[in-house]
């Protein structure tokens, strides 16, 4: 099974060309050159996605100042004086 199905599969079977005797297509060499690289990218791409969504996360539950104080009573609130 392919996981890359618009990358195409190089055979044994393909004759590179040797440098200094043809010039090689630059098409063609952007185009193996995207194939081998694209595996990396997307693990990269991966890996830079979980440590993003580990570090919001770390940033979303680090306590605020304060945060296990009881708030203060508002003047004229509900609190009730007995005499």
């Amino acid at each position: 099974m392919r996981l890359y199905k618009h990358i195409p599969i190089i055979m044994a079977t393909k004759q590179f060309k040797k440098i200094g005797q043809q010039k090689a297509d630059a098409a063609e060499i952007h185009q193996h050159n995207l194939g081998v690289m694209m595996p990396f990218i997307k693990f990269g791409m991966g890996a830079m996605k979980l440590i993003a969504g580990t570090l919001i996360y770390i940033v979303k539950h680090i306590p605020k100042p304060g945060h296990d104080e009881q708030p203060k009573p508002k003047p004229g609130g509900s609190i009730i004086k007995i005499k």
